[in-house]
């Protein structure tokens, strides 16, 4: 039985988050750190966009709401999601590890197994595979993240509950995306809902990320140690900000 890591590394800026994401791959890549599973949210609110979306279309849909909120490009593919009411999690692991395939699709279905389980120990029942929407007309001519459901992602009565990205290098993978807490459906797509939106008793993030968190060793059949980002990540994530997050050059990029 594999032992990980699980981090809760709170509320922090969307460039200071999507830098801590990176600096985990590293420090992973190097053997500094084991396999880890993050959870975080996001203050003040911001927009994180896919690699490969163009900043000027993102902003100009009127679904992107607040013009005035920060913008950050992530390392992932995907789409636009508008954070603040959102748990975040990432998964770092080595792409030998032989508990998943050494596939996206592969590594997507067991997350989304994990995911899965968690909510079922929240009293919740996600849709099965046959209720989520392929890739689809809509799925291709929205920005939003939040706006349909593929396949391996998690919904609840058609909407989605969990959005995902995923990078893949040949010896690592990171996936991470947002389990959305609050809201009206719609802030993030017209097909999205929340969880206080469909549970019945209110849950605070640590009862939920104790959950979630529980799904995984379900389904993964693993431990999981609660630590913290060690001295090297942190300097990592400094280094990544100040050479990366925080420059228009990234975040602005036309791709």
């Amino acid at each position: 039985m594999q032992t990980w890591r699980l981090i809760n590394t709170g509320s922090n800026n969307g460039f200071y988050n999507m830098a801590v994401d990176e600096a985990i791959v590293i420090a992973c890549r190097e053997g500094v750190v084991p396999t880890t599973i993050r959870f975080y949210t996001w203050d003040p609110p911001c927009i994180s966009i896919g690699y490969f979306q163009k900043i000027d279309r993102i902003l100009n849909q009127p679904q992107s709401g607040n013009s005035n909120l920060s913008v950050v490009r992530r390392i992932t593919g995907g789409r636009a999601v508008i954070h603040g009411n959102d748990l975040s999690y990432s998964v770092v692991c080595n792409t030998n590890n032989k508990i998943f395939p050494n596939n996206l699709k592969g590594t997507y279905d067991l997350i989304s197994d994990s995911f899965n389980n968690g909510l079922g120990q929240l009293g919740l029942h996600p849709d099965t595979e046959d209720c989520n929407n392929p890739l689809d007309s809509e799925y291709q001519h929205s920005t939003l993240c939040f706006d349909s459901t593929l396949r391996h992602e998690t919904s609840f009565n058609g909407k989605k509950l969990i959005g995902s990205a995923q990078r893949r290098w040949p010896d690592i993978f990171l996936q991470h995306g947002s389990v959305i807490l609050d809201g009206i459906s719609g802030e993030n797509g017209a097909n999205s809902t929340s969880l206080n939106e469909i549970l019945i008793d209110e849950c605070d993030i640590k009862e939920i990320i104790n959950t979630l968190s529980a799904g995984f060793c379900k389904v993964l059949d693993i431990n999981l140690i609660d630590t913290a980002l060690t001295t090297y990540e942190i300097n990592l994530t400094e280094k990544l900000l100040k050479e990366k997050y925080l420059l228009p050059s990234w975040n602005n990029k036309r791709t």
